[in-house]
This record gives C-alpha cells, sequence and structure tokens, in this order.
C-alpha cells in the first residue's frame, strides 16, 4: 500500500511541476509577445496571410510585411480584404483602393463602393450613383447618376 502512495504523490508532484512549467513559458511567450508590441509601436497586429499582417496605430490601419518593415502607412480607418491584389480602404468616411504594395489605386473619395463585376462598379460621388471601372475612372458623364438622398 505504501508503494502506491509514494507512487501517486511522485505522479502528482510531475504533473505539479509540468503544469508550473508550462505556465511559466507561456508567461515568458506572453512578455516576448508584448514587448515586440510596445517596441513595434502598434496596438494590435492581425495574422500573418501570404507574407503581410494588418495592423492597428492610434485608431488608424495599415500592413507589415515579415520583417516587420511597415510597407503600407497607417493611415486608413479601414482595411478591407485583398481580392485580385487590390483592397478596399477608407479614409476620412471616403472610399478608394490601394494594391498589394500600398499604392492608391482608386483615390479615397467616393462616398460609397460596390463590388466590381465585369470591371464595373457602382459608385456614390458627389451626391449621385455613378459607374467607376477599375482605375477609377467615372464612366457615366453629367446628370446620369441618380440622386441619393
Amino acid at each position: 500500500m505504501r508503494n502506491i502512495r509514494q507512487f501517486n504523490t511522485m505522479k502528482a508532484g510531475r504533473i505539479f511541476i509540468t503544469l508550473i512549467l508550462s505556465f511559466l513559458s507561456l508567461g515568458l511567450f506572453a512578455q516576448h509577445k508584448s514587448k515586440s508590441k510596445i517596441v513595434k509601436g502598434y496596438d494590435a497586429i492581425y495574422p500573418f496571410k501570404n507574407g503581410k499582417a494588418k495592423v492597428e496605430k492610434g485608431g488608424k490601419m495599415g500592413y507589415i510585411n515579415v520583417s516587420g518593415e511597415e510597407f503600407i502607412p497607417c493611415k486608413y480607418d479601414a482595411i478591407y480584404p485583398f481580392e485580385m491584389g487590390k483592397a478596399k480602404v477608407e479614409r476620412n468616411g471616403k472610399f478608394g483602393f490601394i494594391n498589394e504594395t500600398g499604392e492608391e489605386v482608386i483615390e479615397p473619395k467616393f462616398d460609397y463602393i460596390g463590388p466590381f463585376k465585369n470591371g464595373r462598379a457602382i459608385v456614390r460621388y458627389d451626391g449621385k450613383l455613378e459607374v467607376i471601372d477599375t482605375e477609377g475612372n467615372v464612366l457615366t458623364e453629367g446628370n446620369h447618376g441618380a440622386p441619393t438622398p
């Protein structure tokens, strides 16, 4: 009976030590992670996908690469997912598009941009509904756009 108690005590001791070591390593990992966040100065770093991660700083969004270099500056209120090499962005309540290097391919000047279909999208611009192409050129002219409330 004594051997069984001694075995259970040793087993419990091993489990206790394993738990302590696990908690310590988690704590060290969390400290390391939070230190890098403070050093980088980001409020949030989202998971990496295709070698880039969305970041937030001071309520603005941008992107970093795997080396931690900010290649899309944190100047957008929102950055939507990249599709076909472009992402919709919002800045000061206006919408546009950027490419994967951060270049604004469609300046954020539209009040609304719908999804692109066949290279065209409906936008709200200057109080009217218009149609643009993938470069942001307004294809409707004059008062063809219907006024919106």
